[in-house]
């Protein structure tokens, strides 16, 4: 071993010149298993680089990975949408609104079969109808359908066109998509009664009358009627028509029925000033025949009282005729005196008993003999 205190080759003592300061720290290195467990065999330095390295993978830029809101962020937030009443009932409308919008797009689409699905009411201001169809689909799509007045005022107007139609009236169907595109449509007709329309000739306002031959009106209906629907009507307890109800079928196809979304109709139907006119012009010519009728009757019974005064009627036999008193017995019993102006006109067949006659008798019982073979005689009746 050497000596602690070396001298230098200048002979100087090295400890005694330079005097080195010494550390107070001290390296403290950690048991053998702790230091072998992090830095996985390679001691202190092994481990720190395997730090730099880690830092050198991950940038310094990229962002942290967000966290999911804990249960209380939660619950404060839907604390503050539930104390806002108008953003809070607004959302619930509008989900409500999209759930029965769901609801109905499903049924309607795959509803249970023969279920009827409501198309809502379609008006035409031009004519003040408002009709309201419903749809089916069993197989092939069914409809029923009812058609009324829009407007009670306009209820007299419709009542009497459809009683009495003007010319033979029809009334359309179509089934719509979302867009207004037509898919399926139906013509329904209205009952047109041609011994009526004989008379009116199509007497809309402001048009000439019409030359119509009867037969050539019933055979035209009659093929305008087949293979098409017809409107039956629904009659008040007043006698007038309040309502026309039609149903059947509509060609189309289950493709065409799924997309229906709405409906419209067209008509040939009179306008409502063509109605008010008919409707006036129905009443004048209802009053006319009233008073047509009144004065024909008046007439009448003025010629039965003129033509035929008598009171008794009826036929008999003579069984004695004493033509110097003037009296003549029946065989009913009945006594008759014969009028002077008669006496001498008597033709000797009266005595020809028994005489089959036959008398008429008014009022004051003034009364006509009648015999075939022999004339008439003028004779009272006795009371």
């Amino acid at each position: 071993m050497m000596d602690a205190n070396l001298e230098d080759p200048k002979g100087k003592n090295i400890e005694e010149e330079e005097h080195v300061p010494v550390s107070s720290y001290r390296l403290i290195e950690p048991p053998p298993g702790e230091l072998d467990e992090k830095s996985g065999g390679g001691g202190v330095f092994k481990s720190a680089e395997v730090k730099e390295e880690a830092k050198v993978q991950q940038p310094a830029s990229e962002a942290p990975a967000p966290r999911p809101p804990s249960q209380d962020s939660l619950t404060a937030r839907m604390q503050r949408f539930v104390e806002n009443p108008t953003k809070f009932y607004a959302t619930i409308g509008v989900g409500l609104g999209v759930l029965l919008g769901v609801i109905l797009a499903i049924f309607l689409l795959t509803g249970s079969p023969g279920e009827w699905y409501d198309l809502g009411p379609v008006t035409a201001s031009a004519t003040g109808l408002k009709g309201h169809l419903y749809i089916s689909w069993e197989k092939t799509l069914h409809y029923r359908m009812t058609f009324e007045a829009s407007d009670a005022e306009l209820q007299a107007g419709f009542a009497y066109v459809v009683a009495n139609p003007p010319r033979p009236l029809f009334i359309e169907i179509q089934l719509q998509d979302t867009e207004g595109s037509v898919l399926c449509y139906r013509q329904i007709v209205l009952k047109y009664d041609t011994q009526s329309a004989a008379a009116t000739a199509d007497n809309l306002p402001n048009k000439p009358p019409v030359a119509v031959d009867p037969a050539q009106l019933k055979a035209e209906e009659q093929e305008r009627e087949q293979g098409r629907d017809v409107f039956e009507n629904q009659i008040t307890p007043d006698g007038q028509v309040a309502i026309l109800n039609a149903q059947g079928e509509i060609p189309c196809s289950k493709k065409a029925y799924e997309k229906t979304r709405q409906w419209n109709f067209s008509a040939n139907f009179p306008t409502i000033a063509e109605q008010d006119e008919l409707l006036e012009r129905g009443k004048k010519m209802l009053t006319n025949a009233a008073e047509k009728s009144a004065t024909h009757k008046s007439v009448a019974r003025r010629a039965a009282v003129k033509l035929l005064p008598f009171s008794i009627e009826g036929d008999d036999a003579i069984v004695e005729f004493d033509i110097n008193r003037g009296v003549i017995v029946t065989s009913g019993r009945k006594t008759f005196f014969l009028d002077k102006t008669s006496m001498g006109r008597a033709d000797p067949v009266w005595q020809e008993y028994p005489v089959n006659i036959h008398f008429r008798c008014d009022q004051s019982t003034n009364c006509t003999l009648m015999h075939s073979g022999a004339g008439a005689l003028h004779v009272k009746l006795k009371r």
